[in-house]
């Protein structure tokens, strides 16, 4: 990668997605304490549960016996101990109504109540099962959080290689056209300069124009309307290799203008280190010109693209508050 290459993350927009996590933790957090309580409370029932359980049951099953016992008994007693026809089996039948039906009709109803106790143990082990179902839905919840969270950072991070790459390669085809820049006499082909120093070189044009606009005044003197005059001349005498020029890092800075990255001004920092002190006088009297003055100017203040300008270099101090203090990094 571009030894330039950044990624930039949105740290605010990171924060924002965690919150969704940190939610979730504190839900989970919070459901495993009301769990833990209320599975205690729930042990406890179930142990007496329990214990009543097996208490009438063996209350039942002894009730059972017991009627069981005496039917025997009584069979026993009634049959063989009676001789008179008859009345064995009548008094039998009376004894058994009146007191093994009743024991087992206690037994009966002893059992429906261990039924009923036993229904109530199933449901508190089924609400058990629902409050940890419910925390496995807040665990998956928070799983997929954090993995849409990874998913946004990865596409934050797609997005900002993709934009470093177009970046950088503006860049390069930037300075390609500086470096393809040649200024020739007007009378043959001998060429006065190369480069970056063909911007000199316009700048003693620009100056020299001024003075001979102003006349008798010193070019510290000069108005912003002659700096302009002046300059226009100078443009259209070098359209071709200016128009050029300030198209292509006009549109170096509306890309990083138009993209959602969020830390555009160190960006804008590595475009504004690829200008030279005279570009940047150039600039500055472009931005004023129609050429700049109705898109160009405002990203020049937006992003304090003339933070670092050699103010020396401008024809008038004066000139200076045609921008905004933005435009300077206050």
């Amino acid at each position: 990668m571009h030894k330039f290459s950044l990624i930039v993350l949105n740290k605010c927009g990171v924060n924002f997605k965690k919150m969704d996590e940190i939610n979730f933790e504190q839900e989970i957090k919070d459901t495993s304490e009301r769990i833990q309580t209320r599975q205690k409370e729930i042990e406890t029932e179930l142990i007496t549960l329990e214990t009543k359980i097996k208490r009438y049951t063996n209350w039942a099953w002894g009730f059972v016996w017991t009627g069981i016992v005496l039917s025997v008994f009584s069979i026993f007693y009634y049959t063989c101990t009676n001789t008179e026809e008859g009345f064995g089996l009548h008094l039998l039948g009376d004894f058994l109504g009146g007191s093994v039906a009743s024991l087992w009709a206690l037994a009966g109803l002893f059992l429906i109540y261990v039924a009923f106790l036993g229904q109530k143990q199933q449901l508190l082990n089924q609400q058990l099962e629902i409050m940890y179902s419910q925390l496995e839905v807040k665990y998956t919840r928070l799983e997929l959080a954090g993995q849409k969270r990874e998913m946004i950072l990865q596409n934050e991070t797609l997005l900002n290689q993709k934009f470093e790459n177009t970046f950088f390669q503006l860049l390069t085809l930037f300075n390609s056209i500086i470096n393809s820049l040649d200024l020739r006499k007007r009378h043959g082909n001998t060429i006065i300069a190369t480069g970056r120093d063909v911007f000199d070189t316009f700048n003693t044009s620009f100056i020299q124009k001024v003075r001979n606009l102003i006349g008798y005044r010193g070019v510290n003197e000069s108005k912003i309307e002659e700096a302009i005059r002046a300059y226009n001349e100078v443009y259209d005498e070098n359209k071709a290799d200016l128009s050029h020029y300030f198209r292509t890092i006009y549109h170096i800075f509306k890309f990083i203008d138009d993209s959602k990255i969020e830390n555009k001004k160190r960006y804008v920092s590595i475009a504004r280190a690829q200008l030279s002190s005279y570009e940047q006088i150039l600039l500055f009297y472009n931005c004023l010109h129609i050429n700049g003055n109705e898109k160009f100017k405002p990203l020049i203040e937006k992003y304090a693209i003339f933070k670092n300008i050699d103010t020396s270099l401008l024809l008038n101090q004066e000139h200076l508050e045609k921008y905004k203090k933005g435009a300077y990094g206050k």
